[in-house]
């Protein structure tokens, strides 16, 4: 069982807020003093009208843990931020029946997915807050300025910060995707960003969190998946029955034999699906509910396709989004 969705990032400390979305810079074009060039003589040829041959195109390099970027191949592996920033919009329009214009991602790494949404429609907002800057740095260079125009950039506002410590401004949804809420491995804690989000939202917002779960997640087993260049490893190192601490990591190897190892190294608590729910109702929102993600039936792993349950399925593994509203 792999992550499926959003950041790779978790916060575990505080941090000062700062609007951290940096412009590209625009050099001003510089002017040429004319040349007067002398008529170059054309060299009789045997066909005058004969085609050059075209030009090959360099051959790309082959990835190689020295030159892969661990984001990018994270982005590669893990997100797919066009569609789901187009599903949680209507996922958000089909509960609410408004469409879902403000929005934040916490543990947003590298804000790939907040700069989809802000795409996807000129009156969207996005707010990602992640407390790690070389992560924020990244994503303003790499997406941010790749993806965005500069109107766009306006309407995006990345925070550096614990995600404990942020409250505003108000927003219609708020995401805590890719399971990194289960950094924090207390009731008390884990309760008190539940809060911390509740007033975050105005009112009629949605909370949206994923989880996962099932026996086959607490196995100590690797997962490998090929991808164009590279393959994708999901580890799951340990898991203890008692404390539920997991230790999970990402590895990325190459046709070379090479390996970036830990290129990410997770340290969680799993949270299971009613402690979600009863903290969600002691935060203070209203119609908690759970979205159960179906299964492809020709492969036997999930599909993608979430559906509200109130019993869910005894499968070895699965992955599911717990969902609370505010009064």
């Amino acid at each position: 069982m792999a992550p499926s969705t959003a950041t790779e990032r978790s916060a575990t400390k505080t941090g000062t807020s700062n609007r951290v979305v940096k412009k590209a810079t625009q050099k001003a074009p510089v002017k040429k003093a004319p040349v007067r060039k002398a008529p170059a003589k054309k060299t009789p040829t045997k066909k005058a009208a004969a085609k050059k041959a075209p030009a090959k195109k360099p051959a790309k390099k082959a990835l190689t843990a020295r030159t892969a970027d661990k984001h990018i191949l994270y982005q590669m592996s893990v997100q797919a931020p066009d569609t789901d920033s187009k599903t949680f919009g209507r996922w958000f329009k089909k509960y609410t029946g408004r469409e879902l214009r403000a929005w934040r991602e916490d543990f947003c790494g590298t804000s790939v997915l907040s700069c989809h949404h802000v795409k996807n429609h000129k009156d969207n907002t996005a707010v990602g807050v992640d407390f790690h800057r070389p992560t924020l740095d990244w994503g303003i260079k790499h997406n941010v300025n790749e993806l965005l125009s500069d109107e766009q950039k306006k309407r995006l506002t990345l925070i550096e910060s614990d995600v404990l410590d942020v409250t505003a401004p108000k927003v219609d949804c708020v995401l805590a995707l890719n399971f990194s809420y289960q950094v924090f491995k207390t009731r008390e804690t884990l309760g008190k960003y539940f809060k911390q989000v509740y007033k975050s939202l105005k009112p009629g917002g949605v909370f949206y969190l994923d989880a996962l779960g099932g026996p086959d997640v607490m196995q100590q087993k690797t997962d490998r998946t090929r991808h164009k260049g590279f393959t994708y490893h999901w580890e799951q190192r340990s898991f203890d029955p008692i404390s539920h601490r997991i230790v999970c990591a990402i590895h990325f190897s190459f046709p070379d034999g090479t390996m970036k190892k830990n290129a990410f190294v997770y340290d969680w608590r799993m949270w299971t699906l009613p402690e979600l729910r009863e903290l969600f109702v002691a935060a203070g929102f209203d119609d908690v509910h759970v979205m159960w993600e179906g299964t492809d039936q020709d492969t036997m792993s999930g599909n993608g396709i979430f559906r509200r349950k109130e019993v869910g399925d005894m499968d070895e593994a699965w992955i599911s989004m717990v969902v609370g509203r505010k009064k």
